[in-house]
């Protein structure tokens, strides 16, 4: 079928291509015999190890399944066992802001949270009283203290504006961040950029982000979209694509003049094609189900089911740590001399957001994780959710094993040499 050019773009923006377009890559190398694969080698056999190591961790760490939350930011803003969520609600409520304003207050918070939430590298680090943080937890409570002490709001609110954000710059970056040249931050330049276009996409959208150019205000669109609280999925998402695809950086693939944010040209055995992973957006949307969904209006919101796991490094670590993907060695090689080329660790091949290994790598996450969960689930006897997989495994698992075997970092199996914006 041919389509037309606003429906090809819709299309490419939509939940529902992710899975689609991910399958005609990975779809081969999780068929029968392990099939086949351009950049790695498919050991599925091994799937039944990476349920078990995920077992072990979800039994230790959860006595009820029922207790598992979907996989979201809010985890994250309360790492370290300090339910500084918790606290910021009790101190909202009491000082009488209603349902309403404590969800546009969580979504302002965890949206800007989510946005800068891309891989950190090894170095970095957020010093909380004596305690060190790093990586994604790291960068969650930077965000909150930004968040807290009003220095992302024009008025030292707790809430987050637009026009301040527009004009973010290095200054307010490297406090915010504690940056300093013994602690780095890996896609420093296009982190603040990001944030800067956050800023211009809030302020460009009135009808989803108010006057006031808040991500908050978007709960006040989406319940009038059905004069309800009863949404489907993809209006939240068509809702986050319309609000936020224009802040990715310059560079990025477009079509018919508009960009496609997380997406990715490559080449199979037919052609060409584009691959959808979004992972950022659907981050930012799985971290937005639980205020949505508890707080203000609280939204009933079907079609949950149509996200898919993160094609990040912490699910796709864990496959390669656990010998179910290897890069061949023709791969492996030049990935070795990316990290001398770029001054990686040299034993951890590294490569760029657009090379093909990390697109198939990507995908085969993507399908890998959704052929887990039924596996998972039979061995639990119970019914888990892919959110809730990812929860309470593999992101878990991914970072543990990660641990095991590279004590020094605990960095990923494969390096990405990134602008800030990718993973």
């Amino acid at each position: 079928m041919t389509l037309s050019e606003n429906e090809d773009l819709a299309y490419l923006r939509s939940i529902l291509s992710v899975r689609e377009t991910c399958e005609k890559v990975y779809g081969k190398s999780l068929g029968k015999n392990n099939g086949k694969s351009k950049h790695f080698d498919v050991s599925t056999d091994k799937m039944s190890k990476v349920a078990d190591y995920l077992l072990n961790i979800i039994e230790r760490d959860y006595q009820n399944l029922a207790d598992i939350p979907v996989h979201g930011r809010w985890q994250h803003l309360n790492c370290n066992g300090v339910d500084r969520m918790d606290n910021l609600i009790q101190k909202w409520t009491s000082e009488g802001h209603d349902s309403l304003e404590v969800c546009r207050r969580l979504i302002d918070l965890i949206t800007f949270s989510v946005i800068v939430d891309a891989g950190a590298g090894s170095t970095w680090n957020y010093k909380e009283g004596e305690t060190l943080i790093g990586r994604s937890e790291g960068l969650a409570i930077a965000s909150f203290y930004m968040f807290q002490k009003g220095d992302l709001s024009k008025d030292k609110s707790q809430t987050v504006n637009g026009a301040t954000l527009k004009s973010f710059d290095k200054a307010d970056f490297d406090k915010g961040f504690q940056i300093s040249a013994e602690n780095s931050l890996q896609g420093y330049e296009g982190r603040i950029e990001l944030i800067r276009s956050l800023g211009n996409s809030l302020l460009e959208k009135p009808e989803l982000f108010g006057d006031d150019a808040r991500p908050g205000n978007i709960i006040d669109y989406l319940f009038k979209l059905n004069n309800s609280n009863e949404i489907d999925l993809q209006q939240v998402w068509e809702a986050l694509m319309t609000g936020y695809t224009s802040i990715w950086p310059k560079g990025r693939l477009t079509l018919h003049g508009q960009p496609l944010g997380d997406c990715w040209k490559y080449k199979t055995e037919s052609g060409e094609i584009i691959v959808t992973f979004h992972k950022l957006t659907q981050w930012l949307c799985y971290s937005l189900l639980r205020p949505l969904e508890q707080f203000g209006y609280k939204f009933k919101i079907s079609s949950k089911d149509l996200q898919t796991g993160l094609p990040e490094y912490r699910n796709g670590g864990l496959f390669y740590d656990l010998g179910v993907i290897t890069l061949k060695e023709e791969f492996l090689n030049i990935g070795l001399e990316n990290s001398q080329r770029y001054g990686y660790d040299p034993s951890i091949p590294t490569f760029e957001p657009d090379s093909a290994v990390i697109v198939e790598w990507r995908c085969l996450t993507i399908g890998l994780l959704d052929a887990l969960l039924p596996s998972v689930n039979s061995k639990l006897g119970s019914k888990l959710q892919l959110s809730q997989l990812i929860e309470a495994g593999t992101w878990k698992a991914g970072r543990e094993i990660a641990a095991e075997l590279r004590p020094k970092t605990a960095g990923p199996p494969i390096n990405l040499h990134s602008d800030g914006t990718v993973f």
